[in-house]
């Protein structure tokens, strides 16, 4: 039997499992999570390698990574953070973001046309990991391209940029910025209306192992290892991602993961089911897809999720009892004290409406919606975004998913947001639901490269399916 160590170094949290890879699969061994210790992530991971080993807290780290195969992904410090500039809003820009967050970044800037003084200033303030610059086909427009390159020369951005924008002034674009780092990849939608996401996914990833990895105090954990990091998020994609090839009967699905600070929500479905009454508006999206929501979180965000779901929450709070000013009293003291527990049945209920409130808006921005319309022809629904109707298995993750007791803080959002608005949401029809209760999915996630089937086989095994009974 071959042992597999595998640990997701968080922000707050650095997370392990023990594996055991056998003939007839692969099967946990010992979990544990220590505090991540920012200073110096090595340390951190150190510890959790000692206590998943059972060796004492002093052992050498070369000796402790010389006891099993090891894997891991980082988030520390927020994750990997992601500049997008495109053209237009629907096409280019919407391409950028989902290449961004689906190579595991967090997207947060993004702007369209030609930069302002203004979109140059909140640039250098917020000094992004990386700028992904992009826009116009191939031989198309390069008027908007060529501009903005001069303007970004002249800035003081200091981070690399990728540029994965119109082919024919790719050079130019080089020359122009040649003071800056500039790593030049194919465009994102050579031709209108064709997607190539890949070679921006994998220039991001080349970009987070040589230089975030080594700023973040990694490179000693690399070279003693022999194994390359990956962005938390990138590693549940790629678990969504090859679950249905090994598991078809999972060949549907979408997992929400609400953290203390973002809700990444994933989804591997087709986006776009064609017939002669829904016409496509936009870009096809791809059909495994990830979007991440800053704005969206338990405790680092809750200020902010308070003021962007207040609606839903007001509404809630009128249909179960409590004050919106205890629950406005309760989100101040879980953002002075992050690591902050519920202590009663109002607060667990507060706690419990935070997530929902996740869920909700989540969902609200990952889920297309189409509209009902009339043509020479006939009626017809014009689709916006992506079709989730087809999703059979909704999995929760993170801390308050992962340990739902239910499957109602889930669904109850996701049926209330199917009736929200004029635009009918392309929300789940018969899902059932569960939950990731070990916290397995960004461990197993880091295996996918070399274990895919039995990566797979293990994340499936370990879902515990979720009763629809409050």
């Amino acid at each position: 039997m071959k042992k597999i160590i595998s640990i997701d170094i968080g922000s707050t949290w650095t997370k392990c499992g023990l594996f055991v890879l056998a003939a007839s699969g692969l099967k946990l061994e010992r979990r544990l999570a220590v505090p991540t210790t920012q200073d110096n992530l090595v340390r951190g991971f150190s510890q959790a390698l000692s206590g998943l080993l059972g060796k004492d807290v002093n052992t050498p780290l070369k000796e402790l990574v010389g006891a099993a195969e090891i894997y891991f992904s980082s988030s520390a410090k927020g994750g990997l953070r992601i500049a997008a500039i495109g053209l237009v809003p629907d096409l280019t820009l919407q391409l950028a973001r989902l290449a961004a967050m689906s190579a595991g970044g967090k997207v947060i800037a993004s702007f369209a046309f030609s930069l302002t003084r203004s979109d140059l200033q909140t640039l250098e303030k917020l000094q992004p990991d990386i700028l992904l610059f992009s826009g116009g086909t191939d031989g198309g427009n390069s008027r908007y391209i060529l501009e903005n390159a001069r303007k970004l020369a002249g800035s003081a951005l200091s981070c690399p940029v990728v540029y994965a924008g119109n082919r024919a002034v790719a050079e130019e674009v080089a020359d122009l910025m040649n003071k800056k780092e500039v790593i030049v990849t194919e465009n994102l939608m050579p031709e209108l209306g064709q997607v190539n996401l890949e070679p921006v996914r994998e220039k991001i990833r080349e970009i987070f192992l040589k230089r975030i990895v080594n700023g973040r105090g990694l490179s000693e954990i690399v070279e003693l290892s022999g194994s390359q990091p990956r962005p938390t998020p990138l590693a549940v994609f790629e678990l969504i991602s090859v679950i249905p090839g090994y598991q078809p009967e999972w060949s549907d699905l979408a997992a929400i993961d609400i953290g203390g600070a973002t809700t990444d929500f994933y989804s591997n479905t087709e986006s776009y089911l064609e017939t002669d009454t829904v016409v496509l508006k936009g870009l096809r999206e791809p059909k495994v897809k990830r979007t991440v929501e800053g704005d969206l979180g338990m405790r680092v965000s809750a200020r902010s999720l308070l003021d962007s779901g207040w609606p839903y929450l007001e509404e809630r709070l009128r249909e179960l009892g409590p004050g919106a000013e205890e629950l406005k009293n309760y989100v101040e003291k879980i953002s002075r004290d992050l690591d902050y527990l519920p202590r009663s049945e109002e607060e667990c209920l507060f706690d419990r409406l935070l997530a929902e409130t996740c869920v909700y808006h989540a969902a609200l921005r990952h889920a297309g919606g189409w509209k009902e319309t009339y043509t020479p022809q006939g009626r017809v629904y014009v689709q916006t975004g992506k079709d989730l109707r087809r999703v059979r298995a909704v999995i929760g993750s993170g801390g308050f998913l992962s340990a739902a007791d239910s499957a109602g803080v889930m669904r109850f959002p996701l049926q209330k947001l199917k009736a929200c608005g004029q635009e009918r949401k392309l929300l789940p029809e018969q899902a059932h639901f569960y939950a990731d209760r070990q916290y397995l999915f960004s461990l197993l996630g880091n295996l996918v490269e070399k274990y895919p089937s039995e990566a797979a086989a293990l994340a499936v095994a370990s879902l515990e399916k979720l009763n629809d009974e409050e």
